[in-house]
């Protein structure tokens, strides 16, 4: 990549387990001596945009999510639908990452639906840990997270790329969008019917947020992974890994 070049951009995608994906796109970043300076991300990708943005390596995050005490930061299944609090999240997320956005190495941007006024909101100041749990809050499983009387919900619903955050501070902008729609996929089970009808209607929006990037990343193959199978996180990182690697050879040509 050309070494005139201050600022990269790099926006993470939510996509439940999918999300190991970006962990692959910041392997073969490694590889290429690529070091993001500034990061944005919702949902899934707001968790792995902010050990990023504190200087973890993609070695150091592919170890977090195989440790067992690590992992239910990032598993939801099992949790009672519209009943399940943050609690348990949160222990981790505190045992891994700062409490404000102003102790991260790097410039962070947080996702988010406000209920309150049903509009998109970026947070990237103050609390990071209860801005990443607002991101995180899946309707119907998690409840809506409280900050200054507004509640708030998963940042996917309305900007599931959340691109447009950061597209004016940095000269190359990289984007990680883990949620390909495939032709055809098992829909037996009540959340698998969910996420499908989610990124269905997210599509339009994500498609307005790709269009702002310079390298965009969209491994079809990641998009046949259940959400909420997090027992294949070596395949899921490996799709991230390998459309990234293929994508930069492009750009680089």
């Amino acid at each position: 990549m050309n070494k005139k070049i201050q600022n990269i951009g790099l926006t993470l995608s939510g996509g439940g387990a999918r999300g190991f994906a970006h962990v692959g796109v910041l392997k073969a970043l490694e590889e290429h001596q690529i070091q993001p300076t500034i990061i944005s991300g919702t949902s899934m990708g707001a968790i792995i945009g902010a050990l990023i943005a504190n200087g973890y390596s993609s070695k150091d995050i592919e170890k977090m999510a195989l440790n067992k005490s690590n992992l239910k930061v990032f598993n939801v299944k099992g949790l009672k639908f519209g009943l399940s609090t943050h609690n348990y999240v949160k222990d981790t997320l505190v045992k891994l990452l700062p409490k404000t956005f102003e102790e991260l190495k790097l410039p962070f941007y947080v996702s988010t639906t406000n209920l309150t006024t049903t509009k998109h909101e970026v947070f990237s100041s103050g609390n990071l840990i209860e801005a990443i749990l607002a991101s995180i809050s899946i309707p119907l499983i998690f409840k809506p997270i409280k900050i200054n009387d507004h509640y708030y919900v998963d940042g996917g619903l309305v900007k599931n790329l959340p691109a447009s955050s950061i597209r004016d501070k940095c000269d190359v902008l990289i984007g990680s969008h883990v949620n390909h729609i495939p032709e055809h996929l098992n829909l037996t089970k009540t959340y698998q019917l969910i996420d499908r009808s989610i990124r269905i209607a997210i599509y339009n929006t994500v498609k307005d947020e790709e269009a702002l990037c310079d390298i965009l990343i969209d491994p079809e193959d990641c998009g046949h992974f259940d959400v909420l199978n997090f027992k294949v996180f070596d395949e899921i990182v490996k799709t991230g890994y390998v459309a990234t690697s293929k994508k930069l050879i492009e750009y680089t040509n």
